[in-house]
C-alpha cells in the first residue's frame, strides 16, 4: 500500500482518539469485499432517489497489478406533482491498481449541466479532460464518492461530477448509532466542510452507514441503505 495511505490512516486515528471511542474501533480496510450497496436518497423522509456502489476485482495481468473497480449510479429526481425542483443522474468508475486511483471516467447530467470526465494515471501523473478541457493532477488521489474512508483525512478530493479538485476538512462530531436493516450500527459520524459539504457516517469495517447533504433548494437529502 502507498506510503500516503498510511499517513492518511494514522490522521484519522489521532482524530478519533481525542474523543475516546466507546468501542474497539479495528483497523480500516479502504477496499471492500467484491459486491453492492444500494440506499435510498430521502428528502423530508420520502424517497426521491438511489445510489447503488458496486465494488469488483480482476486479478493482475502480466507485471501489473491486480484491479479493484468501483461502480457509482446516482439518479436523484425531486419535485411536487408537475413541479420540477431537481434531478440528478451521475454515472462514475473507478479504477484503483495497487492502492492508487488509476482510471476514471464519470457522466453527469446536473439539472441540465452535462460533464464528461476521462482521466487516467499515467508516469505518476493523473491526466484527463473535463468536457474536453484537460487537466493533470499529482500524488495520491481520493475521489469524493463516499465509499472511500480516506474522505475524513484528505485536504483535497476530487469530485467526479465535475472534474476538479476541491478543497476540504473533516471533523469528527462523535460515536452514533444507525438504525441499519432493524439493528443499530455503532458508527462514526463526521462534518466534512469547505468546497464539498457531506455528513458522513461511518461504520466500525470503515463502510458508509448513512451520508446526508444540502440539496440546492436547501432541503437536506439523506442516504439510507435501503
Amino acid at each position: 500500500m502507498p506510503r500516503r495511505r498510511a499517513v492518511l490512516c494514522v490522521l484519522a486515528a489521532c482524530g478519533v482518539a481525542a474523543y475516546g471511542p466507546k468501542v474497539a474501533w479495528a483497523a480500516c480496510e479502504i477496499f471492500p469485499r467484491d459486491g453492492r450497496r444500494d440506499f435510498l436518497i430521502l428528502r423530508h423522509g420520502q424517497a426521491v432517489g438511489h445510489h447503488r456502489i458496486t465494488y469488483t476485482r480482476q486479478p493482475a495481468e502480466q507485471d501489473l497489478g491486480a484491479l479493484f473497480i468501483v461502480r457509482s449510479d446516482v439518479e436523484i429526481r425531486a419535485g411536487l406533482t408537475g413541479t420540477h425542483i431537481f434531478r440528478l443522474q451521475h454515472h462514475a468508475e473507478e479504477v484503483w491498481r495497487d492502492g492508487w486511483l488509476d482510471q476514471l471516467t464519470a457522466d453527469t447530467d446536473d439539472d441540465g449541466r452535462r460533464y464528461q470526465v476521462r482521466a487516467a494515471r499515467r508516469g505518476g501523473i493523473f491526466a484527463g479532460a473535463v468536457n474536453g478541457a484537460a487537466f493533470t493532477v499529482s500524488g495520491y488521489i481520493v475521489p469524493a464518492s463516499l465509499w472511500h474512508h480516506d474522505m475524513i483525512a484528505s485536504e483535497t478530493l476530487f469530485d467526479a461530477l465535475d472534474g476538479r479538485m476541491k478543497r476540504v476538512q473533516a471533523h469528527l462530531i462523535g460515536e452514533e448509532e444507525v438504525p441499519l436493516r432493524g439493528r443499530k450500527v455503532p458508527t462514526r459520524h463526521y462534518a466534512l466542510e469547505g468546497q464539498i459539504k457531506r455528513q458522513l457516517w461511518y461504520d466500525a469495517d470503515c463502510r458508509l452507514a448513512r451520508a446526508a447533504f444540502l440539496a440546492r433548494d436547501g432541503s437536506w437529502l439523506t442516504l439510507e441503505e435501503a
